[in-house]
């Protein structure tokens, strides 16, 4: 056997207890190469045999010791029944890494902070680094080559602007970033007494990247619950969310209207009936339906009718939008209760979710992008900065 098979083996293995059981597993086997671990199979049911070389007696402890325990008279090719799971599209992870150019300089790390928390092909992060956590198990790391195709891109002469600066507003100066009307951030690339340069491109467009990454913490969707809120303009509300401990996915869209797959510029018309939401994605082993509408209330006024804040009309509706029975529930009784505390009536509407449409990617986690003004927010759990709305 290519000690390049034993090596694709190695990532579904799992640690064997005990010094001495692992120089009997040697004795038994040439195969066994990396000390304290067995290679495994996917499955939870034990194997009879070797899954590299086919030996199948059980290794013994030592001349005068007995067999080994009942669960170890197996071959090494499984020494327990435990399921290792592998990071899937559609999982949801935590992940460490760093990020290098080609020069090796880094240009970004989690290693200080929390480590970063998105959907496995959820559009959150760049596809090079969904593939470099593809088929990682909890505590693997991987280091792997991105290309620029499959990072930021490449570097793209129609995603400047020269503008003649008469036009140009008299304060903007070289390396600042701006938001364009379209929502798209660009840097101010060259400023001269003629014009303008606006830059879109990422910064990182054009480069191939490095990424050393480490899979933290693996969560597979079936163990999650679904949560869908609207308080106004969603930016604010998704922050809140954001920081919820056990909160491990958010997105910011369009719920409950009368026509399919609004744009915002439709849904700001006001004429698709659609509600700016937040949609929730949240392990129930460590928050609770209960603790988010706890969140939802202090992040808006319940009592307001289409109205939040500065912004007016049925799409900044307060409103809860039900994807089971015992949500429903609950969120009757928390809201009679916090009927108390108002002086006015609550006028949140409550209802089953009806569709949600995810906003335009620009909107997605846009506070903690930076915002309106360039001026990014913590998204970090536990975080109680103030939010500042626009940014």
């Amino acid at each position: 056997m290519a000690s390049g098979s034993c090596l694709s083996a190695q990532r579904n293995t799992l640690k064997v207890v005990g010094s001495r059981l692992d120089n009997a597993l040697r004795r038994r086997c040439a195969h066994v190469r990396f000390p304290y671990r067995a290679a495994a199979t996917a499955e939870t049911e034990y194997r009879t045999s070797c899954s590299l070389c086919g030996v199948r007696n059980p290794p013994r402890l030592g001349k005068r010791s007995r067999p080994a325990k009942k669960d170890w008279q197996r071959c090494f090719a499984v020494a327990t029944s435990i399921d290792v799971q592998h990071a899937e599209v559609g999982d949801f992870v935590q992940v460490h890494y760093t990020g290098t150019l080609e020069d090796g300089s880094v240009f970004d790390s989690s290693l200080e902070r929390d480590p970063l928390e998105f959907e496995i092909g959820g559009g959150k992060v760049i596809p090079g680094f969904d593939d470099a956590v593809l088929g990682l198990a909890e505590g693997e790391k991987h280091k792997q080559l991105v290309p620029a195709e499959r990072a930021y891109g490449e570097w793209r002469e129609d995603m400047t602007a020269k503008v003649p600066a008469a036009d140009a507003p008299a304060e903007l100066q070289e390396g600042v970033q701006v938001q364009l009307s379209n929502g798209l951030q660009a840097i101010v690339a060259e400023v001269t007494r003629e014009h303008v340069v606006i830059d879109a491109n990422h910064a990182l467009a054009g480069k191939d990247l490095t990424f050393e990454v480490e899979l933290v913490k693996l969560q597979k969707p079936a163990n999650l619950e679904l949560a869908t809120f609207a308080g106004g303009c969603f930016w604010g509300p998704e922050l809140a969310f954001q920081r919820v401990p056990g909160v491990v996915s958010t997105s910011v869209g369009y719920t409950n209207g009368n026509t399919p797959d609004p744009t915002y510029d439709e849904v700001c018309s006001g004429t698709t009936g659609h509600a700016e939401a937040v949609q929730v994605k949240y392990d129930p082993k460590q928050t609770d339906y209960k603790q988010l509408l706890k969140v939802f209330l202090q992040q808006h006024d319940p009592t307001s009718l289409n109205k939040q804040g500065g912004d007016t009309g049925s799409q900044y509706r307060s409103g809860l939008y039900f994807h089971t029975p015992e949500q429903r529930q609950i969120a009757e009784e928390v809201m009679a209760e916090a009927a108390s505390s108002y002086e006015d009536p609550i006028v949140t509407e409550m209802a089953d979710v009806n569709g949600f449409t995810s906003a335009e990617s620009y909107h997605q986690q846009y506070l903690e992008r930076g915002g309106r003004f360039g001026r990014a927010q913590s998204a970090e759990k536990g975080c109680d900065d103030p939010i500042r709305c626009y940014g």
